[in-house]
């Protein structure tokens, strides 16, 4: 049973209560289980934790910070990233989930201190999942696809 007025207090320092709870919703919990795919752990060394927690920030803010998305409940990618993954685990994915979750009204944009909450679950996420991600960026050699081409 999920205790709703918990999580909704947004209080980073009961996170191992939200997390858990977000873990026994069965989308959630792919995303605590699901393995990196080879690009999102290039991209998280190439960023390092730093550079990644900036991204975190960021992404949040670009992808889900404003109250209406033409497209809304799409615009979190699946792979790639790391952030994906963790915006989907977290449920910071889009504005609905954010609201369910969160219990942070779709209908306006976010504010900063809810930004930099959201980031912070997500980066926490990041710290369980990758926590010998190093600080600094590491120089990771570019993928190559099947046929020979270079992808980041």
């Amino acid at each position: 049973m999920v205790k709703w007025q918990r999580l909704s207090a947004r209080n980073l320092r009961d996170a191992a209560y939200t997390f858990s709870a977000l873990r026994n919703e069965k989308i959630r919990h792919e995303f605590w289980h699901r393995p990196f795919d080879r690009r999102a752990i290039n991209h998280a060394l190439r960023k390092g934790r730093t550079k990644l927690q900036d991204a975190a920030t960021h992404r949040i803010q670009a992808s889900v910070g404003e109250a209406s998305n033409p497209r809304e409940g799409r615009q979190t990618p699946f792979t790639g990233n790391v952030l994906f993954y963790a915006q989907h685990a977290v449920a910071a994915c889009c504005r609905k989930c954010i609201e369910y979750w969160h219990a942070i009204d779709a209908q306006r944009p976010l504010t900063e201190e809810e930004v930099q909450y959201l980031a912070k679950l997500v980066m926490l996420y990041v710290d369980e999942r990758m926590p010998d991600l190093p600080a600094d960026p590491q120089k990771v050699p570019p993928l190559t696809d099947p046929r020979g081409r270079s992808s980041r």
